[in-house]
C-alpha cells in the first residue's frame, strides 16, 4: 500500500510549481550541478561532486546508497550503511571508510536502502565545525523552520521529496528499537509523540497537525542535542515527491499482542 501526505494538502499547495518535474530535471542533469564536499576526505572525490553520481560515489564506498540534501544549511553529503551490518562503525569512520571522530551520515542495518519502510532514520554527528548533521539544530529557531521546507534525497535511479514538517527534542533512544515500524500501531505510536505537547522545543509546520497517518513514508534525521545531554534533536519529513515511482510497501494493521 502507497502513501503520500493527504491529496487535500498536496492539491492545496501544488507542490510548489510541479515539484516532481524540478526533481525530474534534477536527475536528467545529474542529480544537481557540481559542487564542492565539505568535511573530510574532500581530496577522495578531487573536491567536486554531482548528487546522485552513484558510480563515483560507490566506486569511493560500496557502502553509499543514497545523498541528503537540505537547502542552506551544511547537510549535502552521502548517506552510509555498513554492509559489514555493524551499526557502530560510521560513528567514527568518514564516509570513505576512513577513522574520523566526525563519522558520516548513515542508517542502521534495520532500514532498507530502497527508502521503503514508514520511517528511514539517518543519523550524524554535530562537530563545532557545522559539518555532518550539526545544521539540524537550527529547525528548532521558529523564523528558520517556516523557511526551510524541504530535504532532497538522491537514490541510484531515483529522487525523493520530503517536506519538514516537525523538528523537537527527545530522549536520545535509538528509534527503530524503541518502536516498531513494521506494524501500524508502532507507526502511529511515533507520530502520537512527535504530535504531543510533551516534546520539547517542538515546531510542527503549520497545517501538518496530525497530518501523516503511518501509510505515508517519513524520514528522521537524529543527532545528539547539543545544548540537552541525553537528548537528541530530530528533523521529521513526509514523503511528496517520488520520481521513478517505486517507493511502496505493504502496511500491517495487526496488532503484535494478538500474536
Amino acid at each position: 500500500m502507497r502513501g503520500s501526505c493527504r491529496n487535500n494538502y498536496i492539491d492545496k499547495i501544488a507542490l510548489k510549481g510541479l515539484v516532481c518535474i524540478a526533481l525530474s530535471v534534477l536527475m536528467l542533469a545529474g542529480c544537481g550541478k557540481e559542487d564542492k564536499v565539505t568535511g573530510s576526505g574532500d581530496e577522495a572525490l578531487e573536491s567536486t561532486k554531482i548528487r546522485g553520481d552513484f558510480d563515483t560515489l560507490k566506486a569511493q564506498n560500496e557502502d553509499i546508497f543514497a545523498w541528503v540534501y537540505v537547502p542552506d544549511t551544511g547537510i549535502d553529503c552521502p548517506v552510509c550503511q555498513s554492509s559489514e551490518g555493524d551499526d557502530s562503525y560510521y560513528i567514527n569512520h568518514n564516509y570513505l571508510k576512513q577513522e574520523d571522530p566526525k563519522g558520516a551520515i548513515y542508517t542502521e542495518c534495520a532500514n532498507l536502502k530502497d527508502m521503503c519502510d514508514f520511517n528511514e532514520v539517518l543519523h550524524g554527528s554535530s562537530p563545532e565545525d557545522g559539518s555532518q548533521f550539526a545544521d539540524l539544530q537550527k529547525f528548532l529557531d521558529r523564523k528558520f523552520f517556516d523557511d526551510h521546507e524541504y530535504i532532497h534525497v538522491y537514490l541510484d535511479g531515483n529522487a525523493l521529496l520530503y517536506i519538514v514538517f516537525a523538528a523537537f527534542t527527545r530522549e536520545d533512544n535509538r528509534l527503530l528499537a524503541e518502536y516498531d515500524f513494521t506494524v501500524a500501531s508502532g507507526c502511529q505510536a511515533f507520530l502520537d509523540e512527535i504530535y504531543s505537547k510533551k516534546a520539547m522545543n517542538r515546531n510542527i509546520r503549520s497545517g501538518w497537525e496530525d497530518m501523516v497517518e503511518p501509510e505515508n513514508f517519513i524520514i528522521t534525521l537524529s543527532t545528539k542535542s547539543k545544548d540537552n545531554p541525553g537528548k537528541q534533536t530530530v528533523v521529521v519529513g513526509c514523503l511528496v515527491g517520488d520520481v521513478a515511482g517505486t517507493i511502496d510497501r505493504y502496511m500491517d494493521y495487526s496488532d503484535p499482542e494478538d500474536e
